[in-house]
């Protein structure tokens, strides 16, 4: 299984996208989501069992309802387990570069 935020955000997307293909065939679509949920559910337990235990079961019951399929459950949980760090880190940056401006708009009032 991927373990590096890239990794895993390809493959959270690809496994949406699948998911979310029943769409572009209607009613068969639908059909189609029977095997696919066992297999969506086992991919994102692989993958995002760790930060999110019960985000398998939400996704094999998005994905057997008909028209749920609509919600990204692997994007979830890589949301819940890469969002936290990435807002934090942006966060940090807005802070850096409003020091610099501040430092500079200081500088030039002294000029």
């Amino acid at each position: 299984t991927p373990t590096d935020i890239w990794s895993k955000l390809i493959v959270s997307l690809v496994i949406d996208f699948i998911g979310s293909s029943s769409y572009l065939i209607p009613i068969v679509g639908e059909v189609l989501d029977m095997p696919w949920a066992p297999i969506q559910a086992v991919l994102i337990a692989a993958m995002y069992d760790d930060v999110s235990p019960n985000l398998k079961y939400v996704a094999f019951v998005e994905e057997i309802l008909p028209l749920t399929d609509v919600i990204p459950s692997a994007m979830l949980g890589w949301t819940r387990e890469f969002g936290p760090s990435l807002w934090m880190e942006s966060v940090g940056k807005v802070r850096d570069v409003s020091m610099v401006m501040q430092r500079e708009r200081d500088a030039l009032r002294s000029m």
